[in-house]
């Protein structure tokens, strides 16, 4: 638990000081890195979230700050119905937990001390980045890890009475414990 809350609190820190210093020295500088294809063009979004990004729709804090704190509750049952499911696959679950962990806890300290995300990587004309989108997609190849091998290695070798058996249903019903119990 201990290198779980280092490695996260690590990725939030290098996310914020990387911010701080645009912010200050950077906010209006732009820089092509790889002609049309990346760019450094930090841009503050006050939207507060992809979505509202694309439909231009400003999203009041309160409401994003229960999305985050609800997303960040998803995120932890998500992980221990999963180790449940098989504890052999921990450590993909490990690499989920801390990524997501460190992006919505970014997403979180971006809405409440910016106003916003300072997003500061542009692909394409497609859409402008941070950090915090990174850890995000890399914890999504993390749990994509985990279900494949998952998938590969015990669900599709299950038969159909044993696959009712890891029901979330009946997983709650036995108080949802992080370790399969018989």
């Amino acid at each position: 638990m201990k290198k779980f809350f280092v490695f996260s609190l690590t990725l939030i820190v290098i996310d914020q000081l990387i911010k701080l210093f645009i912010s200050h020295y950077y906010i209006n500088v732009g820089v092509v890195l790889f002609p049309g294809i990346l760019f450094f063009d930090p841009i503050q979004n006050t939207n507060l979230n992809w979505i509202a990004s694309i439909i231009d729709y400003k999203t009041p804090v309160l409401l994003m700050v229960v999305i985050q704190i609800l997303a960040l509750v998803v995120t932890l049952l998500s992980c221990r119905y999963l180790s449940y499911l098989w504890i052999q696959g921990k450590k993909w679950l490990n690499g989920w937990l801390i990524f997501f962990v460190a992006g919505i806890s970014c997403s979180f300290v971006d809405v409440l001390f910016w106003g916003g995300s300072l997003d500061f990587i542009r692909l394409f004309d497609w859409f402008t980045f941070d950090f915090k989108d990174i850890y995000l997609d890399i914890g999504l190849i993390f749990l994509l890890l985990y279900i494949t091998n998952y998938y590969t290695k015990i669900y599709r070798k299950m038969s159909t009475t044993e696959r009712k058996q890891t029901a979330i249903w009946l997983w709650i019903k036995k108080g949802m414990p992080s370790l399969p119990t018989e």
